[in-house]
Parts: structure tokens; sequence; C-alpha cells
């Protein structure tokens, strides 16, 4: 956990607690600094354009990000302007999809008597919270202090479904509340993007990739996770540029590369076959063009399952990633529903296979997506909205008048 000037915090926490709280006052808090992606981006949105008994905030440390957003006369807060210190000392509610304000911004002091509701970023088929502090993989005293602190202390954590709250997110976080109502960014894939859903997404690679696809190309997202001792499949020498591209010219196919967001991978390629959308943009709009998904072990695979489309498995490094980066919280062959690759011409012919000749997986698909999402459609933005405004806000409405201190317990399985 990043270290503070205890001044500073004093001085946050002082204007927190002389500050009178408003119960509607939310603040969207985004991921890794402030980016706009993922669930907080969408929720966010989807408070802007259906929910004025909200008045909702996106908060951003990023002068980009803050820009991009007042460009489209959004409301954005950037930490730490005197605007954004005097509203969240008033806010009543956080909604975020990791716990970065939490541990590497002094915001946090500003915080305290919010309520909080963490959307995460994705149904984890890696250890993460309470799991991971368990495994003896990667893990040590000092990690598994500050994992236990910012897997702890929620009212809410998002899930999408009974299966995933009892087998994972139960599991993984300390809350009080594990309401089932779907991903945001979801809505994303399943719905042609308006102009706020855009935002800070490649516009030219959208264009490019539509316009190949109405040309007769097929295109692959390929979405590898990252890893916590480093490296990438390009670097690691798993996935040979020029083999890449001839592959996808022999295919006539667009390979988009998204890392995540952690990682700034460098392909040694300019071919119009092989894309990189930049790691910090959001790339939802354009999966809903994707005709097939790449990964390994990241939970984009999961909310691919909602387009019904192919998915392989390139998992390279499968032996040197469970002994040394992450256990896996799930049976990997209970739900990785695709042919799963370990070498380039496995993964070369896996694709070629799935696009030519159809899935041979689609029924493990159909049946995992079942036990992923109670809900299949675009609304999962206005589930948590509306549960940001009968939940949260009416406690925090409640608490004004009669102050109380909720316990916070983590939901364990047998």
């Amino acid at each position: 956990m990043a270290e503070f000037d205890p001044g500073t915090l004093k001085a946050l926490s002082d204007i927190s607690r002389r500050t009178p709280k408003k119960a509607n006052c939310v603040i969207f808090m985004g991921r890794i600094g402030g980016a706009l992606i993922d669930n907080v981006k969408y929720a966010f949105l989807d408070c802007v354009r259906h929910f004025p008994d909200l008045q909702g905030f996106f908060l951003t440390h990023d002068q980009a990000q803050r820009d991009l957003l007042a460009r489209q006369n959004l409301p954005v807060l950037l930490f730490p302007d005197t605007e954004a210190v005097q509203i969240c000392a008033r806010a009543s509610v956080v909604v975020s999809d990791d716990f970065w304000w939490r541990s590497h911004s002094p915001v946090h002091a500003l915080l305290e008597e919010a309520r909080t509701f963490q959307l995460w970023h994705g149904i984890p088929l890696k250890a993460i919270g309470f799991p991971e502090i368990e495994s003896s993989v990667n893990m040590t005293p000092e990690k598994a202090e500050y994992l236990r602190a910012n897997y702890s202390g929620y009212d809410a954590v998002l899930s999408t479904s009974p299966y995933f709250t009892e087998h994972a997110f139960g599991r993984a976080f300390g809350a009080n509340d594990f309401p089932e109502l779907g991903y945001p960014r979801n809505d994303a894939m399943l719905r042609p993007p308006d102009k706020y859903d855009m935002l800070n997404v490649d516009v030219a690679l959208y264009g490019e990739l539509r316009q190949r696809r109405k040309e007769g190309w097929r295109v692959v997202f390929y979405m590898p996770t990252f890893r916590d001792t480093g490296g990438d499949p390009f670097s690691d020498g798993a996935i040979n540029p020029g083999k890449l591209v001839e592959f996808a010219r022999r295919n006539k196919i667009i390979f988009v590369c998204k890392f995540h967001p952690y990682v700034q991978a460098r392909i040694a390629s300019n071919d119009p076959h092989v894309r990189v959308c930049a790691s910090h943009t959001d790339p939802y709009p354009m999966l809903r063009l994707a005709d097939a998904l790449v990964t390994d072990y990241s939970s984009i695979y999961f909310d691919y399952l909602l387009l019904k489309r192919p998915i392989v498995y390139f998992q390279y490094d499968h032996e040197a990633y469970v002994t040394r980066n992450r256990e896996l919280m799930l049976d990997m062959d209970d739900v990785t529903p695709g042919i799963r690759t370990a070498d380039e011409e496995a993964l070369y012919a896996a694709l070629a296979k799935v696009l030519d000749h159809g899935d041979p997986h689609e029924a493990e698909r159909d049946a995992l997506l079942a036990r992923s999402f109670t809900h299949h459609d675009d609304g999962a933005g206005k589930r948590v909205n509306q549960y940001v405004l009968d939940h949260l806000v009416a406690m925090a409405a409640q608490s004004a008048v009669t102050p109380q201190t909720a316990s916070i317990t983590r939901r364990t399985t047998a």
C-alpha cells in the first residue's frame, strides 16, 4: 500500500468530517488512476443518461481523462482540484471496479464515511482476494496484508449469477451483499454504441474493423491477462510476429491485440493484418465485431460468452503461470469451453478450425453462459444504478438520521 503524507491525510479527513453529506451524491471511481474503462465507465454513463435522482460524478487523477469527459459536458472531477475535494467530502456512495483509490491515492481520506459498491473488473478464473491470500503461490506476508485490507469492507460487491456469487465473489471479498445484476461493460457488446459508449475507444480502429467486415474479412481479438512476474506472449517468444502476419494474411483476418491495462507490450509489425488496441482504451464496443476471441486466463472470455461466438485458449505458459503467478480459483476443465492450445502452430490450427468449420464447443459455451450470467441483456448499467438508489443511497439517507455501523463479513462456502 502506498505511503501518504500524514498531514495531507489528516487535512482531508478533517475536511470530510466537517462536510455535511448528501445521500444522493455518488462518486464513480475509474480504475488505475481514473481510467474511463470497464464497469465503472458504463455505470457512470447510465447514471447520467437515466438517473436524475442521483448526483453522479466521475473521478479521475488523469488530466486527459478529465478533458475527454468535460468536452462532452459530463460531470467529471480531477483530483486533487478544489472542486474534487469539496464534492468527494460530501459524497455518500463510491462506485468503483478496483481498489486503486483505496491503496494508491489520498482521496480515500475524503471518503471514509461513504458507502462502497465494488463492481470489480471480471469474473475470476485466477485466484483473487481471500483465496489468493490462502495460496502459497507468489505470496508474502506484506502482500497478504495488502490484499486482506483491499478485498474487505464493502457494502456490496457486484456479481453476475448465483453460481459465481457462491464460487467466486462470495469467497474473494468481504461484503454485506452480492447483488447479481450483470456487468455494465457488457451492455456495450450487446447494443450499437452511442457517442458516450465510444468515449476512450479507438474510433479509427473501430471504423476500420467495420469496413473490413463488410469486405469479407474476419476479426479475431487476442486479449491475454497480465503476469504478476512480468512478460507477455510476444516478449516471451510464444508468438512470432512474422508467423502471425502470415497466418492472418492467408486467412483474410485482422488480428487485434488488446493487452491488459498493466501491460505495455510491443509487436514488431506494421502489417495491416495485425493491429494493436492501446491497453488504456476501452475495447468493449469493438468486441461485438469480433468473430472469435483468443485469451488465456483473462476474465474477458466469460463476458464474450454473451456473444455466443468461438473462444480459443492460448496457454503457452500454463505450468509457470499456476506455479509462479497465480493459482486458479476454478477448475479450468469445467469453465474453459473452447480449444486449449499451448504452442503457436496449434493456436493457428484451432483458429482456422473454428472460423472455417464452426465451433465444436458451442454446447459447452451455452451451458457456461447459463451458469455465468443471470441476465443476458444490455441493462446491467441500469440495474446497478437502481441498486445504488434503492439500497446504498437509502442507507446513507437513513444513516444521516440514525447513525449506525454496518458489520462487514466475508461470505464463506462449505
